[in-house]
């Protein structure tokens, strides 16, 4: 590979901003203590949480208003005169099959030509060699942003988004992705300026995107494209087999944007290509990074052949409520309908005791039947149904009598399988006797369920003992806590006001869909960013923090360079521990809580690492330690296989559960434990010096949880001293 742009000896980018003047302090949290602040882009540290006050925003009217003139005047010839093709350094590559492109609802809708085979070689040669000119580019990228996330370039690719996918409110995205890119760019500062510092080193193999195409504009646009080209960082846009053409013009206002603004055209390329030719290169380059948001059969798929997929799957978001009122009604109907189901965190599951299937078709008889998407753009609306299309659920599922194309499925407990069945209208609904609802093996299952099936989000309404006891007891990371008159919502996230949002694979499936879990807010480019050799080595002589001196004696048999990685996790862990409060409250939004937290409080769920022979205390110190010195020391089971060796090290970590057995013996133990994550160490794989954040995100649960109330202190002291945040453990084990 050619040699990397070297970095500028200085940077000017500005310091993390302290928090604002007159902010509430944070709620208490016994275990927290004083730490030197770890670096504003790890997630949850305070410098993190100083970076979201101070947001611009924008006229929603005037978007809205000019995203109608849009699609009233768009010429569906344009998409067949100007047909998505391949753009290479600027230039379109043509003379490849010409085929034709299709909406969210398969009717075509515009033309596409296929790279041929030699072009497909081109684009794999500039993957390999191309080298940027400069590695900074934050000002031209974010002259950029505000111009394409502007009138009249707004309304141009929100027009384009709901002609493609029949987006009903493409206005909401755009607002909220103003918001949420300030926050971006400041984490995006703060880790160029530890670049620029020494102590990490962002890969700059050019990225794949995968885009997604209800959200294309926020997640592809903003978060995958721009964010990783403002720090130097090369992309592919890639194109889809559906709704392939709103990105693709995205992609040519961009270009059209880079050239006015000098930025290096060899930085976007947009491949327009099979599905053989783009597995080709997928594996001709397994070191760049991928950013897709797909579903868990794509990821798993693409993850074969590009092992640094950071994948963003959806799951059966679930609400559940303690009773049935009208209120409710409505929340449930938003929730299953909204964007014809075309979101990644509507409603696929809800729970509702004593429920009918006559409540069921009075729920969803108010859904509104629309043609066009003008219709709903026009009234405001986000939730109303496609007209002339047909669903076929299998036999288990029934059709609404009121509104036919809605179908739905009822058990008394959730359900063993469930489908994603995007973009279709179908709800399954749990519907246990009030008595059973209430009861523990009742609940147990559907914590199981949770854990099992990993729904982005889940809204509870109407008991906030029972919100507290889900959260506690399941890894998700969206909660949102409403009452029966005024319900949370399952798509309800604003990562803007500290609502931070997240795709999670099921915790024990992580490593088959995803190199990492991706949240939101934080620094694209940080996905594929490690630290220094020298950073480590610097660290690894100085002190642990304060308060956990112990650490020294535990971790003392490590290489230098791991001993510096795991002081580097622990300073983290440190500062980074505890609640945080969303910035929505001081907005008069909704009140969140975030942060880091423990895997869920079950018994017989612990995370367990088995340890082969041939593995090595430097592999294994790096997954101890955020266990040992937290409160998730007791969720921690190490098996150790005799012939590894590590028994002594072990014996350190008084109060841990570890145990040396041979296979036999643990595969024997392990028969009745249904572990949350199994992690298991070979010795074949070194040092992975990922950021910190990054590590911990593949042991801990992340996210947030938010009460619908605007200033709801009473959510704020209830919900901050729940036990499944995670908190320091200052003192080792007398145990």
């Amino acid at each position: 590979r050619p040699r990397e742009p070297s970095l500028p000896a200085s940077s000017s980018s500005p310091p993390p901003r302290p928090p604002p003047a007159g902010a509430r302090p944070e709620p208490g949290r016994s275990g927290e203590m004083a730490a030197a602040p770890t670096p504003a882009y790890n997630f949850a540290s305070k410098g993190y949480h100083s970076l979201f006050p101070g947001q611009p925003s924008c006229d929603p009217d005037a978007l809205r208003a000019g995203t109608i003139k849009f699609v009233k005047n768009f010429d569906e010839k344009s998409w067949y005169n100007n047909p998505v093709r391949t753009i290479l350094m600027g230039k379109s590559l043509v003379g490849g099959k010409e085929q034709k492109t299709v909406d969210a609802f398969g009717k075509e809708n515009g033309a596409q030509v296929v790279a041929t085979d030699a072009q497909a070689e081109e684009v794999l040669r500039h993957i390999r060699t191309y080298r940027p000119p400069k590695v900074d580019y934050r000002a031209e990228m974010r002259r950029i942003d505000q111009r394409i996330l502007s009138m009249p370039m707004a309304g141009e690719i929100i027009g384009n988004q709901a002609l493609d996918f029949g987006k009903q409110d493409g206005i909401t995205e755009v607002v909220e992705a103003l918001e949420a890119n300030a926050v971006e760019q400041r984490i995006n500062d703060a880790l160029f300026e530890d670049e620029v510092n020494g102590n990490v080193k962002i890969g700059r193999f050019p990225a794949f995107i995968g885009c997604v195409s209800n959200f294309s504009n926020f997640l592809d646009l903003s978060r995958k494209v721009m964010r990783n080209m403002e720090l130097g960082v090369p992309v592919v846009v890639l194109s889809r087999n559906n709704t392939t053409q709103h990105m693709f013009r995205w992609s040519l206002l961009l270009l059209d944007l880079m050239k006015k603004e000098g930025v290096d055209l060899g930085m976007l390329t947009y491949f327009s290509c099979d599905r053989k030719q783009k597995t080709k290169i997928f594996q001709a380059c397994p070191e760049s990074p991928a950013y897709f948001t797909c579903s868990r059969e794509v990821a798993e798929s693409v993850k074969k052949d590009l092992p640094k997929i950071m994948s963003s799957t959806g799951g059966p978001n679930t609400m559940v409520t303690t009773s049935f009122t009208p209120e409710v009604s409505t929340a449930l109907r938003y929730s299953a309908m909204i964007e014809n189901k075309g979101q990644c965190t509507a409603m696929r599951h809800c729970v509702v005791p004593d429920c009918t299937e006559d409540m069921v078709d009075q729920i969803f008889k108010p859904t509104p039947v629309i043609n066009h998407v003008l219709e709903s753009l026009e009234a405001k609306g986000f939730a109303g149904i496609y007209a002339g299309h047909k669903y076929e659920c299998g036999p288990d599922y029934k059709s609404l009598p009121s509104q036919p194309m809605i179908q739905f499925r009822m058990a008394s407990r959730p359900p063993s399988e469930i489908d994603e069945k995007w973009r279709e209208p179908v709800v399954d609904i749990t519907a246990p006797s009030s008595q059973d609802f209430r009861s523990e093996a009742f609940l147990k299952d559907l914590s199981r369920w949770l854990i099992k099936e990993q729904p982005i989000t889940l809204a509870v309404n109407g008991d906030d003992e029972l919100a507290m006891r889900l959260f506690e007891t399941s890894g998700l990371v969206v909660y949102t806590v409403g009452s029966l008159e005024n319900p949370g919502l399952t798509a309800q996230a604003r990562p803007q006001d500290g609502e931070c949002f997240g795709e999670f694979p099921p915790r024990s499936q992580l490593n088959d869909y995803t190199h990492l879990p991706v949240i939101i807010p934080s620094s694209t480019p940080g996905y594929n960013t490690e630290y220094t050799q020298a950073r480590l080595a610097s660290e690894a002589k100085a002190a642990f923090p304060s308060g956990l001196e112990y650490c020294e004696d535990l971790f003392r048999g490590c290489s230098p360079l791991v001993l510096g990685f795991v002081k580097t996790l622990c300073a983290y862990l440190a500062d980074a521990c505890g609640p945080k409060r969303g910035v929505g409250y001081d907005k008069g939004a909704r009140t969140s809580l975030f942060g880091l937290q423990r895997p869920p409080l079950l018994e017989d769920s612990p995370t367990v690492i088995r340890i082969h022979a041939g593995s090595s205390f430097d592999e294994l110190a790096p997954y101890v330690a955020p266990f040992y010195i937290t409160n998730a020391r007791s969720q921690l089971v190490v098996s150790a296989d005799p012939g590894c060796g590590l028994s002594e090290h072990l014996a350190k970590f008084k109060g841990m559960q570890a145990v040396v057995e041979d296979q036999r013996s643990y595969e024997k133990r392990m028969g009745g434990v249904l572990p949350y994550n199994l992690i298991v160490l070979e010795g074949r794989k070194g040092l992975e010096p990922l950021l910190a954040m990054h590590w911990v995100s593949r042991l801990f649960c992340m996210g947030h949880i938010k009460s619908v109330k605007t200033h709801d202190d009473a959510f704020v002291e209830k919900f901050s001293k729940s036990k499944k945040w995670l908190a320091i453990e200052m003192t080792p084990s007398r145990l």
